[in-house]
Parts: structure tokens; sequence; C-alpha cells
């Protein structure tokens, strides 16, 4: 076999920089973009829901199709309780996290037409 040099990671993402960044920066990102979407939930018509439910609905699809697709590997090894993506390889990874990332998506989309149709 041939041996391959290791990647060398950077030593800021061994130390504790980034969960603070996380922690101060995270919750200026998610009210920066809750002040970018109220407002246009706010002036969603009645019709303009069954649209935004479809592609919630659509986007929450396709995120589990791809969650299956990402862990097809831990099922054809029988490891189907084997919980999070430590065990699937780097592009199985990708789609997990993708995958995530559009449920995530479908979720905030179905619940904020939840919070705009109640009012």
């Amino acid at each position: 076999m041939k041996d391959r040099p290791q990647k060398k990671v950077s030593p800021i993402w061994h130390s504790d920089i980034p969960g603070i960044l996380l922690i101060l920066f995270g919750p200026a990102v998610i009210g920066i973009l809750a002040a970018m979407l109220l407002p246009a939930l706010y002036h969603l018509k009645h019709a303009d829901a069954w649209g935004l439910f479809g592609a919630g609905l659509v986007v929450g699809v396709v995120g589990l199709v791809f969650l299956f697709l990402a862990r097809l590997p831990l099922y054809r090894q029988r490891q189907f309780f084997a919980v999070g993506p430590r065990l699937l390889d780097t592009t199985h990874r990708r789609l997990y996290w993708l995958a995530y990332g559009l449920v995530a998506v479908s979720v905030f989309l179905l619940l904020g037409l939840l919070v705009r149709l109640q009012t």
C-alpha cells in the first residue's frame, strides 16, 4: 500500500474558538434570519399557503429520501440503530448533512405556515 501524507488541520479548529464563535454569533444569525423571514410570512395570503405547504412537503420528502440514501451503506451492513454519521464515508456523510438541512428547512416552512394560519 502507498503511504499517503496526512492532511494537516489548522490548530484553530482544535481549540475552543469555533464554539465561542458559535455562542457569540449564533443568536445574531438566527435573529437576522427571523427578521428577514417573518415579514414575508405576515404578508402570506391564504392561497399562497397551499403553495408553501406543498413546497415544505416536497422539501421534507426529498430530505427523507436523501437520508435513506445516505444511510444505505449502513443498512446493507445490518447496522440499523447506528446514530450519527461517524460510520459513513465522506460522500455519504455529506449527503447525510444535506438531508438533515432539507428536513430542517421543511420543518421551518411548515411551522411558519402553522403560526401564520393560526393568527
